[in-house]
């Protein structure tokens, strides 16, 4: 059984994994759910971090005891309820979750009631399981088609399941390649994405892209598991494949890896905390400033984000480094 999980924890370390083929280059890594260190959630973390704060947060964000959370209707749960495509029940491994598995998909889907709730697209009218942390931050995101609703009403025993509005700091993409829905927190897209696969046909589509990755950057792709890695990058947003390799795109960090030549692989750091820069290099992209093989040209970003007055750091591998030494001898 597989567990469903935001699709950028298992990326940097598989981003990780990768970089480590090209000697001399700093892996991007990333803590996805970084808070400003001004927040007050951040002062509680730094403090240490109590039951009754998670609690007194919950309560002032109104989380807990929203009516459209799942907890509010789950007096007298079934023990388990089995469709032909879904099974819900409550979860041994942790007191008070539970969690959902999909049977065409084998995943499994774990949550807290207390923070999870029912949230309809008003623009598709799809609906959506939005588990999300004690600070209000989404956990992990699950598409609920009629007849998981169904099963989630029969497990609360219940004849409705008040459903609210999308989170409008939400936005929902779609990748061309494989039909797969990607959500992203508005105005911090590079810092994580949650992939929503809804049948087995996009499931194979997805499979179809790591096999792409395996094919084309053999250097660079050595195992399955790297390359679902980087397929689930791209339907992310957060992988391009370019002709020559592939360039990765982090919350604090770009990067380019090389597979014909890895002295041509390089990586531009950026603060965590300047949540646009995400959205202002897929413009460099999208508006055709920078395209094709000059993706992989690094003095074209460097330009790009000089004449955008970005501030961005250039980490030089260990070969840059040990040429430039040499030049001052």
């Amino acid at each position: 059984m597989e567990l469903q999980i935001n699709c950028m924890q298992s990326l940097y370390r598989k981003m990780e994994m990768s970089q480590r083929k090209n000697k001399g280059y700093f892996s991007i890594m990333s803590n996805e759910t970084e808070t400003s260190l001004n927040s007050p959630a951040q002062e509680k973390v730094q403090r240490g971090f109590s039951i009754h704060d998670a609690y007194s947060i919950m309560k002032s964000s109104g989380t807990k005891f929203s009516v459209g959370n799942l907890a509010t209707v789950s007096e007298n749960l079934d023990k388990r309820v089995d469709t032909e495509r879904y099974s819900i029940e409550s979860t041994s491994e942790i007191a008070g979750y539970w969690q959902i598995y999909d049977k065409t998909l084998n995943q499994t889907f774990v949550l807290n009631p207390d923070t999870t709730t029912l949230q309809t697209d008003t623009n598709t009218n799809k609906n959506y399981i939005v588990f999300q942390n004690v600070f209000g931050e989404p956990e992990n995101v699950m598409y609920a088609d009629n007849e998981l609703v169904g099963a989630l009403k029969q497990f609360l025993n219940t004849d409705s399941i008040p459903t609210t509005s999308l989170n409008e700091n939400y936005v929902i993409d779609i990748n061309k390649f494989t039909g797969i829905e990607s959500l992203k927190v508005k105005g911090n897209e590079g810092a994580g994405s949650w992939n929503l696969i809804c049948n087995q046909e996009q499931k194979e589509k997805l499979q179809e892209l790591a096999n792409l990755y395996k094919e084309k950057y053999p250097n660079l792709v050595k195992t399955d598991g790297m390359a679902m890695g980087f397929a689930d990058a791209e339907v992310a947003g957060q992988a391009v494949r370019t002709e020559n390799g592939i360039m990765l795109i982090a919350c604090n960090g770009l990067n380019y890896m090389d597979n014909v030549d890895p002295s041509k692989s390089w990586h531009i750091m950026y603060s965590i905390n300047d949540t646009d820069m995400y959205k202002k290099i897929m413009n460099a992209m999208t508006e055709g400033y920078i395209i094709g093989k000059d993706i992989e040209n690094v003095s074209k970003w460097e330009k790009y984000f000089e004449e955008k007055e970005l501030s961005y750091e250039r980490i030089l591998s260990d070969e840059e480094l040990e040429l430039l030494q040499m030049n001052k001898i």
